[in-house]
């Protein structure tokens, strides 16, 4: 572990050293300098974790030093030390952004001066690591990580760039795996509510009584198994805002609840009769058609148009296939491993695209992290593609709605097998046939079963039906 870098900075020699020493024998590295100027020098070189500096100095004070020192990193950490103390000098250096001020001898008092050392090393790291984390956050969720070129998907990032920055309810609507939630943490991120809480509630992993407990809350002794209070969701998001994940899933019975609370911005906990004031924004995402589900009576006419003030429709990812390179691409290189970047061929591109993809962009990320875990040399062909990626679209239907889909696993566990005979045998028939235990017209069905073929000194899959 690197351990961290201590400016001391203090125009008496014999009090420069004993500081330096002390800090030399916990472990950390110390960068000793006599003069706040060169003090900035040395910051400005070197990737510093903590200032130490007296305050009664020639040239440079500790004062001026300190307000410099936040200019350049404001998430430095300052200890300021003196033998002259008054509370209004503390004061002074605690409002220009001083962790502690400490009156000398430390030495009276060395163990609480390692304690505040410490905890301002901690502070420092924590947060460097909050705003790296907002700066993921940041671009995680600005308009290039929604990726698409289709005109479809044009329009939805100008729908997000013009309702980012309103407070309007907004439904999104897509089938699963195409990036709904992506889409409505983007808005948030974008909008002036960025800085406040994100609250995420699956509507449809709940049921009835705890969906909600969960978005109101509830008081002890509630109901059964209510051994302490609850704050919900709608709470937590306080000026921020509140996603509703599968709001189709809502019952009939809490929508009208639901409608209440959106309209009124207030809310009563389960057991509770008084109202409780709430400021949230409203996301919604949904698999459903709310609309078809309206006229079939299952959601709320009213509800419904409350919600859909700004509706989205995300495209499934078969009517945008034109994306899809461009998606393969971004997690080809989201899911690298290894130095050496791991391409696809054009052709196997290209049969990616003939693909219907029932399961969406979800199904293209899975699939993607499958081909380079098996591709060789770091390029993924036509032999690197599940088998199921050449069956036609009505196959790849009816096997969608099936939860198990053991055909494919042993399909493609029976291909991988055989071209790994196939290349031990430099793609001689009669000889992998023996190796695999069948006969040789049985290895050629599987052949073209697999859409195997050898190609020169490569081995691809054909793309003929």
């Amino acid at each position: 572990m690197i351990p961290f870098q201590i400016l001391v900075v203090d125009d008496e020699p014999n009090s420069l050293f004993g500081i330096c020493q002390v800090l030399t024998d916990e472990g950390y590295k110390v960068i000793p300098t006599d003069n706040g100027k060169e003090a900035l020098e040395k910051l400005k070189a070197d990737s510093v974790n903590l200032i130490i500096t007296d305050e009664k100095m020639s040239g440079l004070s500790g004062m001026e030093l300190l307000t410099e020192a936040k200019k350049m990193d404001p998430q430095i950490p300052v200890i300021m030390i003196t033998a002259y103390g008054s509370v209004s000098l503390a004061v002074e250096a605690l409002k220009r952004g001083a962790f502690y001020f400490f009156e000398k001898p430390i030495f009276n008092n060395l163990e609480r001066f390692l304690i505040i050392i410490r905890q301002a090393l901690k502070t420092q790291e924590m947060e460097r690591e909050l705003n790296h984390l907002r700066k993921e956050v940041s671009e995680k969720y600005s308009f290039p990580n929604i990726i698409g070129r289709h005109l479809k998907m044009l329009e939805i990032f100008e729908i997000i760039g013009r309702v980012a920055k309103t407070d309007r309810t907004i439904l999104i609507q897509g089938e699963s795996g195409t990036g709904k939630d992506l889409i409505a943490k983007t808005i948030h991120y974008n909008s002036i509510r960025k800085d406040k809480p994100l609250v995420t509630v699956n509507c449809g992993a709940l049921t009835d009584t705890l969906l909600t407990s969960e978005l109101f809350g509830h008081t002890k002794g509630a109901f059964t198994g209510a051994i302490k209070d609850k704050v919900g969701r709608f709470q937590m998001a306080h000026e921020g805002t509140l996603i509703l994940d599968e709001i189709g899933e809502v019952p009939l019975y809490l929508q009208k609840t639901l409608l209440r609370v959106i309209e009124e911005k207030e809310f009563e906990r389960v057991g509770e009769s008084k109202s409780t004031k709430v400021d949230v924004r409203i996301l919604c995402t949904t698999n459903r058609n709310l609309e078809e589900e309206v006229k079939k009576g299952n959601f709320r006419e009213d509800l419904y148009y409350r919600l859909s003030i700004v509706p989205i429709t995300v495209p499934p990812l078969r009517e945008r296939a034109s994306d899809i390179p461009l998606l393969v691409n971004h997690f080809l290189k989201k899911f690298q491993e290894g130095q050496d970047p791991i391409r696809i061929e054009p052709k196997a591109l290209e049969q990616l695209k003939t693909y219907p993809w029932y399961g969406n962009i979800r199904e293209l990320a899975n699939v993607v992290q499958q081909m380079m875990i098996f591709c060789t040399a770091n390029v993924i062909n036509l032999n690197d593609l599940p088998p199921r990626l050449f069956l036609n679209e009505s196959d790849v239907a009816e096997e969608a709605g099936q939860e198990i889909q053991l055909t494919n696993i042993v399909s493609e566990l029976e291909k991988k097998w055989i071209f790994k005979k196939l290349t031990e045998v430099d793609w001689n028939q009669e000889k992998a046939a023996k190796l695999l235990g069948i006969t040789r017209k049985m290895l050629t069905k599987r052949m073209k079963k697999y859409h195997l073929e050898k190609v020169g000194k490569k081995y691809i899959k054909t793309l003929a039906l």
